[in-house]
């Protein structure tokens, strides 16, 4: 019997590599590293803003400490934007 060998993976053309392929995607448009970077930063953003201020207000009502924890859910909802936008901005420029 002889061996035979199988034939290697073919590299996939330049412009179809999937997202987390390891494959560089620094070939993207302008246009398409915009908007996926807006797409990620709104439910970031959506995320870091209405959690803190409805779990802030939620618990006052539950509590009964009127404005003090729905403040408190606003402070930490500005410092997590702050976070998430410093976090984009270090994305963008690495790329």
């Amino acid at each position: 019997m002889t061996k035979t060998t199988v034939p290697g993976k073919r590299p996939s053309p330049a412009g179809s590599a999937k997202p987390g392929s390891g494959v560089d995607t620094k070939t993207k448009s302008p246009t398409a590293v915009f908007v996926g970077a807006a797409l990620d930063m709104s439910w970031r953003l959506a995320i870091v803003v209405l959690v803190p201020i409805i779990g802030g207000f939620e618990l006052d009502k539950h509590l009964g400490t009127s404005p003090a924890l729905s403040i408190l859910g606003f402070l930490i909802a500005g410092g997590g934007v702050a976070v998430v936008l410093k976090q984009m901005l270090n994305q963008l420029e690495s790329r």
